[in-house]
């Protein structure tokens, strides 16, 4: 290892550790567990400090000559960089002072975060019950960043916050037994004498209900109280000021590549228009009708009320993923690692959350990563659409996806891990490499249609439906936050434009609204993998192998669109170089 390797290494390493120590709850969903007793502070003046820091690690970065280094190393140094100056570019805009929403904030993030921890010994029992004691203060500091971001002028729109209330009265009302926050207490543990724990479990109770419901309560009345005065006038961040800029930065911050909001609409058009060709001629193939709305009444009605309870649901996607997906994956990659994917339902205080989504697991198998289902409404489970986002979620999406990364070890820890949490920071926080990570997801499901995964037209429909509404979505977020649409048009425009529908389109909209730019990123990274895929097949011609492009999409860890494009390039030229050197 050279001085300029070790150079790259050791600044690494001090950025993770920063890292892990400014955020505990980031620590905690890591898997690392030093910090357990304490909550992120979330004050401004934590941000102000956490930038200065971030400058002081891009000037060490920027002093390190890498001309000698290996290939590995300059993408890591490279994608370090990157991240540092996305950091800094995105701080002026404060969105810190946006802290909740009805998708995420304190009031969920708390039961996550507390279902991260590992409750092994009295010293992990003694460090929720300082978690605890340390939530109310932690609730409270939402609040004054909230009151500072109405003195800013930094607010949202009332689709972002209106169900925050009733969301907050169901936290305190919820049964001791079905308390998220309080589940670990439920348990029996064979290393903690059961006096012991009832002891835990009196300290526990005492503290939620006159620590954290008072405080959950105080945030209720400040919201409906105050802050439900000061919302901003229209849905797009670009009423706000600098809001044209600040959108701009949302969308370099998600999308990792150089596209301006009329660019990412047009294109956004144009995705739908072919792809809605391509489901009206399904349609009427199988006689369900010429308009979407008419469409999904009729693929309702021929699945309605398919299933009946929540454990059909989990069946039939389990057979799905383990019976049906995973034996064909060995037919498009080499080297699969070998690490369970858990498929559970959604929690109840997440029953607002999309259809599915995935949760990392942690290295050391402590927690495994976990393909979660929304069961909450039955009726809204339509067997045409699983496959599709069974692949997205599940194999070969996100958690194929996730388990190459934290299984590599040539990756330096900072990189092994998604931070999956905060959204709302956005674009003024480390990059979570939305194209690379949901591009890969969409481009998953595309795959689907090589590996004969769906099985009739109907599934196929499911497979369109999910590709039209990622590309519905660059047109209603670039019309919300650059061209003045409303609520009523975005969603007007969904459910005429896809198979969503209309409480799905409305809850997709508030998300579009809540945060900007981050919906825009699925078709824009599934659009660069098909043609850096499409590019090396060119080149390369019968020397082009999918699982060896695969593994090079893989097992670079997740990274910025323009960083992806310079690894397939270096693949390309190692493919053709060593074909040179074989025919010489």
């Amino acid at each position: 290892m050279t001085m300029a390797e070790k150079a790259v290494h050791d600044l690494y390493e001090e950025v993770w550790k920063w890292k892990l120590l400014e955020s505990p709850e980031l620590s905690s969903f890591c898997g690392y567990h030093e910090y357990d007793d304490k909550w992120d502070d979330i004050s401004e003046e934590a941000y102000k400090r956490r930038e200065v820091c971030i400058q002081e690690f891009l000037e060490k970065a920027q002093s390190i000559d890498t001309s000698s280094c290996t290939w590995e190393t300059k993408i890591n140094y490279s994608t370090l960089v990157d991240d540092l100056k996305l950091y800094l570019q995105g701080t002026r805009f404060k969105s810190y002072l946006m802290p909740i929403n009805y998708i995420e904030g304190i009031h969920n993030d708390c039961n996550l975060t507390i279902s991260y921890m590992k409750f092994e010994t009295d010293d992990d029992f003694y460090k929720y019950i300082s978690r605890l004691e340390k939530l109310p203060k932690r609730i409270e500091q939402v609040i004054s960043v909230l009151k500072r971001g109405v003195e800013e002028g930094v607010v949202m729109f009332s689709g972002s916050v209106n169900l925050i209330p009733s969301q907050l009265d169901k936290f305190v009302n919820t049964p001791w037994d079905e308390l998220a926050l309080f589940k670990p207490m439920t348990k029996k543990y064979t290393n903690i004498p059961e006096e012991k724990l009832e002891q835990f479990q009196t300290q526990a109770k005492h503290l939620i209900s006159t620590g954290v419901y008072p405080a959950l309560m105080r945030l209720k009345a400040y919201l409906e109280e105050e802050y439900f005065l000061h919302l901003r006038p229209k849905e797009g961040i670009n009423c706000l000021e600098n809001g044209d800029q600040w959108y701009q930065q949302c969308l370099d911050f998600h999308l990792s590549c150089s596209m301006t909001p009329q660019q990412v609409h047009d294109l956004g058009l144009k995705e739908v228009a072919r792809i809605r060709e391509q489901m009206l001629a399904i349609a009427s193939k199988e006689g369900l009708g010429e308009t979407f709305p008419e469409i999904l009444a009729a693929i309702k009605k021929r699945q309605h009320k398919f299933f009946k309870t929540e454990e059909e649901v989990l069946d039939y996607v389990k057979n799905l993923c383990y019976n049906k997906i995973r034996p064909k994956l060995s037919n498009m990659f080499n080297g699969l690692p070998d690490i369970p994917m858990v498929i559970k339902p959604v929690p109840d205080f997440m029953k607002n959350a999309p259809a599915g989504f995935y949760l990392n697991g942690t290295p050391d198998g402590s927690r495994e990563g976990s393909y979660c289902i929304n069961t909450h409404n039955l009726d809204a489970c339509i067997p045409f659409q699983l496959p599709a986002l069974s692949l997205h979620e599940g194999e070969p999406g996100h958690h194929l996806q996730s388990i190459y990364t934290l299984g590599s070890c040539h990756l330096p820890q900072l990189r092994k891990f998604a931070e999956d949490s905060k959204y709302y920071l956005a674009p003024g926080k480390f990059a979570l490499k939305t194209a690379y990570i949901e591009g890969w997801g969409l481009y998953s499901e595309g795959l689907g249609e090589e590996m004969n995964m769906y099985e009739d037209q109907l599934d196929l429909l499911g497979r369109y439906s999910y590709e039209i509404f990622r590309a519905a979505r660059l047109v209603v977020d670039t019309g919300i936050h650059c061209f003045g649409w409303t609520r009523d048009q975005a969603l007007a425009y969904m459910t005429n434009n896809s198979l969503a529908s209309e409480n799905g389109a409305a809850r997709e909209v508030d998300r579009y609204i809540t945060w900007p730019g981050q919906a825009c990123a699925y078709k824009v990274g599934e659009i660069k993998i098909w043609e850096l895929r499409r590019k090396a097949e060119s080149m390369l011609g019968n020397r082009f192998n999918l699982k060896e492009f695969h593994h090079r999409i893989l097992s670079c860890g997740s990274v910025p669109l323009h960083i992806l494009e310079r690894i397939v390039d270096n693949y390309i030229s190692e493919k053709s170089l060593t074909n040179q050197q074989n025919s010489q």
